[in-house]
């Protein structure tokens, strides 16, 4: 073998390891987290003012929604029919993070509930509530 394919071997392993093996690996630890790093971590990838994040295990899982990545929303959820059904009683009551829970205030529902359409036109899971 020349020095050539040698070099080729080693590219091609490393590049198959970035691009498969360790991102299949972080999602898989980011989804062991306790809820409190999840949101840490979700703070700090959020990109604009509105941000959702989205973490299925399977038939559960639960959709984050991020205002101006220091407010955040949490919507649990289980798949019903090819929807992800909101398991939560009162989902609009009440912010999760900050600690205080804060109700949310009218502009912010109706922002929320804007945001929501517009996830769900982009998505082809829709999240349904009760």
């Amino acid at each position: 073998m020349t020095k050539l394919q040698i070099f080729l071997i080693i590219g091609a392993v490393l590049i198959v390891l970035g691009v498969i093996v360790f991102p299949l690996i972080n999602r898989r630890s980011f989804r062991n987290l306790p809820p409190e790093h999840q949101i840490r971590i979700i703070m700090k990838e959020a990109k604009g003012l509105i941000y959702f994040k989205n973490v299925s295990k399977g038939t559960t899982g639960v959709l984050y929604y991020v205002k101006n990545k220091r407010k955040i929303l949490v919507f649990p959820w289980v798949l019903d029919g090819g929807n992800m059904l909101c398991t939560r009683e009162n989902p609009f009551e009440r912010w999760d993070y900050p600690e205080e829970r804060e109700p949310l205030n009218a502009d912010e529902l109706n922002q929320l509930k804007q945001e929501l359409e517009k996830y769900n036109k982009k998505n082809p899971v829709k999240l349904i509530f009760k």
